[in-house]
């Protein structure tokens, strides 16, 4: 099993005909002051899975610090269902995040772990916002 599509985006969805909608990808948020709390994001991720990796695994997503600091934890299954043999099937999974709360400018990551095995690490970039300075005529 491998990670094929991990991101952060503003919304995403799967249509009636099992398409993946995703809308305003991004690894950068801009913020005017720290502590910041994000209002709704989305962590998107797509597996492919051989025959082998049909079942139920467990899926580890963690919000980490430059630091190391963990700042949340999500865990839940990871179901894979049953492809025809010697084709493979991509799972996903759109983990909806509202709140998240950055306390200091740095970069930051989200790590993918799959029955406790590190798959993937999405690198998501907090940055302090530009100031006008004085004199300076903003559009």
């Amino acid at each position: 099993m491998e990670v094929d599509l991990a991101l952060v985006a503003d919304a995403a969805n799967v249509s009636q005909e099992g398409k993946l909608n995703i809308l305003g990808i991004f690894d950068t948020i801009w913020a005017r002051e720290f502590p910041f709390r994000h209002s709704a994001m989305v962590f998107v991720l797509r597996v492919t899975a051989g025959f082998t990796d049909a079942g139920t695994h467990q899926l580890q997503v963690r919000l980490m610090g430059a630091d190391g600091e963990q700042l949340f934890k999500a865990e839940g299954p990871l179901k894979v269902p049953h492809g025809a043999p010697g084709r493979s099937v991509r799972p996903h999974v759109i983990m909806g995040l509202g709140g998240v709360s950055f306390p200091k400018p740095g970069d930051y990551s989200f790590e993918v772990i799959v029955d406790e095995e590190p798959l993937k690490s999405v690198p998501l970039h907090v940055m302090p916002a530009p100031t006008a300075q004085s004199g300076d005529k903003l559009a």
